[in-house]
């Protein structure tokens, strides 16, 4: 989390911070209330906490400015003050919106706990007010249309009884209205349907207009308890003119229920009596399906904001322990037995990076690393894990020709779809069945591709994924690639697997089929462009062999103290000068004074005071051929957007092996040397 601190006393201020980073919070410092604004303008941090009693401007001020503030009214504002007047502070706090005020002084990790909590507890009311603003809205709208329909069909029958000289003209028009609004409108006399526009009655309640005329409303509704719900309201609100609208379950002839909203309104003659009501009916689900989606999406939203986070600082620990192992590694001798260890935590880093791959996968922020990749052996290394995912009751067969079968993919994306794959196929088998997998090559012809109607004619691996499990039917088959869709029950399954599948499949170039029937399970069938042998070589990216050494002076700019003096140690092995800067600024001033000793830039992305790119702008002002890596564990799709437009830009990600950089780092030196 970023969070504002504004407190007037230093000391405070600082063990508050530290405690906060403590934490892996980013923290941004305010001496008062009118700097905590400008800062929180600029910084939008996720929560203020703020000191009561300041100089300039108090906590109480600060706190009025930051709510009647469109952007940033939402934030959470927690006073962490110390109480004069026996609560009173707090009391006021909490009346002009504050989350909590929490009394000092605080042991920190109290603190850090109390704060976690309110945290937590405002996340929820965010999520609920968000889906009450939902409701709201549509029951606003159905309101304003309900009345609306209503006032123009009572506007209609004045009409009607005003001018009876054009009584038929007058009564075919009625009907042509009536009958082409989509929502049921029932009219209702001495407990009796009199009347329903006929169109819409087959298509929501599939009943023909003489199957519904003379019944009682309780035709309609699904039980009795909804209906004795609209009974009463009605009786409540019938006496007045103003429409209600109640949301409630209503039934199909069919026997099929649906959730639907009511709309009634008061019908009177054209003396003022009441001679009835009008019903209207709406079938909302497509609504409600709508409505899913967009929490669904919104709840995807955020964990996409948090796994990119989380990513960002989790690839600078991976990029330490990586870089330390290698350098280990680099030392040993073959036979030392030592050497395996440090293999095994190179294997387990590996891992951890794709984790964090998962993550941003999540939030589609994850750049694919294709390679020459042998799908064989992806599955053989996945076995136990797949074993795993099926679980005991379910027999597991792997079925693969022992020669390669070489593609140009992610290995881990493909790991991915297997994964899967292989938990909707346990999920179709809960008392137990089947669960096979295996490859081949084969090649297809143009006329396979006219006749499934995508992909191009030649080589390819195949991947058949099948189970014994209760299978889909035709209709279910044809949507099963839909971001949201699941035949899951609610909050049993995103509905975004098989679509991640499907992108998957889709950014490698190939294509994917589905066989299923109900009882009888279903296959999968991934077809990937097999790699010809010529090419395998370009597209591998393993390189084992140590890189070259060199004497040049780099300018390194990184805030991490952890990385900095890591990558420090790494280019100084191989022969280099450091000159090292905390954040973008330092990198600034550091070049001004050295620049003539400089012949290569490498910054990290997201930096205090100033960014890397930032830097690397104002140091082409003053030499216009310096050129940069940008050395970055954040989202490749933000860098690259950011740079695409900026020459002299190299970019590479964290975590990446030392050796990669000091290959990078000599490829831009040679070049610039010829």
């Amino acid at each position: 989390m970023k969070i504002l601190i504004v407190e007037d006393n230093a000391d405070d201020r600082e063990l508050l911070k530290c405690n906060l980073e403590h934490h892996g919070c980013e923290v941004v410092l305010g001496s008062n209330g009118e700097e905590g604004l400008e800062l929180a303008k600029i910084h939008k941090p996720n929560v203020i906490i703020s000191d009561a009693l300041m100089p300039i401007m108090d906590g109480f001020q600060f706190l009025r400015n930051i709510k009647t503030d469109e952007t940033l009214h939402l934030i959470p504002f927690i006073f962490y003050s110390a109480v004069y007047t026996g609560f009173k502070e707090a009391e006021l706090a909490i009346s002009l919106g504050a989350e909590s005020f929490i009394v000092k002084p605080k042991d920190p990790q109290e603190f850090w706990e109390e704060l976690i909590g309110i945290l937590e507890e405002f996340k929820l009311e965010h999520q609920h007010m968000l889906s009450k603003e939902i409701l709201a809205e549509e029951e606003e709208f159905l309101r304003k249309y309900n009345t609306i329909v209503a006032a123009k069909l009572e506007e209609k029958v004045r009409e009607l009884e005003k001018a009876k000289g054009t009584i038929i003209e007058k009564e075919e028009h009625y009907r042509n209205l009536f009958s082409s609004i989509r929502d049921v409108i029932f009219t209702v006399s001495e407990d009796k349907i009199t009347n329903v526009n006929q169109p819409a009655l087959k298509d929501v309640f599939d009943y023909d207009l003489q199957e519904i005329v003379g019944q009682k409303a309780r035709i309609l509704f699904a039980d009795d308890d909804g209906y004795r719900l609209f009974e009463f309201n009605l009786a409540e609100k019938y006496p007045q003119k103003k429409p209600t609208v109640k949301r409630l379950k209503f039934l199909r002839k069919d026997g099929r229920v649906f959730v639907g909203e009511i709309g009634v309104q008061n019908l009177r003659d054209s003396t003022g009596h009441s001679i009835g009501y009008i019903g209207i009916v709406r079938d909302i689900t497509e609504n409600l399906k709508l409505e899913e989606q967009i929490l669904q999406t919104r709840k995807m939203e955020m964990i996409g904001t948090l796994a990119s986070g989380i990513a960002h600082d989790f690839n600078n620990i991976l990029l330490t322990i990586m870089s330390y192992s290698e350098f280990a590694k680099m030392k040993m001798e073959r036979a030392d037995p030592q050497r395996q260890d440090i293999e095994n935590i190179l294997e387990a880093a590996k891992r951890a990076t794709d984790l964090t791959k998962d993550l941003l996968l999540l939030s589609r922020k994850q750049k694919t690393e294709r390679r020459a990749v042998d799908v064989n052996t992806t599955i053989r290394k996945l076995d136990h894990f797949l074993k795993r995912v099926v679980g005991e009751k379910i027999a597991f067969q792997i079925t693969i020709p022992d020669q390669p079968l070489m593609v140009y993919a992610d290995s881990h994306q493909i790991e991915l779809v297997l994964m899967n794959l292989a938990t909707n196929a346990r999920d179709a088998m809960p008392q137990g069945g089947a669960f096979k997998i295996l490859t081949e090559q084969i090649n297809l012809n143009e006329a396979f591709m006219e006749t499934h109607g995508y992909g191009k004619a030649g080589s390819y691996a195949l991947i058949v994924v099948s189970d014994t499990g209760s299978g889909m039917g035709t209709e279910t088959q044809s949507r099963i690639f839909e971001p949201f869709f699941t035949t899951k029950e609610v909050g049993k399954g995103t509905g975004l697997g098989l679509s991640i599948v499907y992108g998957i499949i889709k950014q490698h170039d190939g294509f994917i089929n589905c066989y299923s029937e109900l009882g009888k399970g279903t296959t999968f069938r991934i077809y990937l462009p097999e790699l010809v042998p010529e090419n395998i070589g370009e597209c591998s990216s393993q390189k084992t062999e140590i890189p070259n050494r060199g004497t040049e002076t780099i300018l390194f700019a990184e805030d991490d103290r952890m990385v900095r003096l890591l990558s420090k140690k790494i280019l100084m092995e191989f022969g280099y000068t450091v000159i090292e800067a905390v954040n973008g600024s330092d990198a600034v001033q550091k070049f001004v004074e050295n620049q003539n000793q400089i012949q290569l830039l490498l910054f990290d992305f997201i930096m205090p005071e100033m960014n890397g790119i930032e830097a690397f702008n104002e140091i082409r002002k003053l030499n216009p051929r310096m050129e940069l890596i940008l050395y970055t564990g954040h989202s490749p799709d933000i860098i690259q957007e950011k740079t695409v437009h900026i020459p002299g830009i190299s970019l590479m990600f964290k975590p990446v092996s030392p050796f990669d950089l000091l290959r990078k780092i000599r490829s831009l030196l040679d070049k610039r040397e010829k």
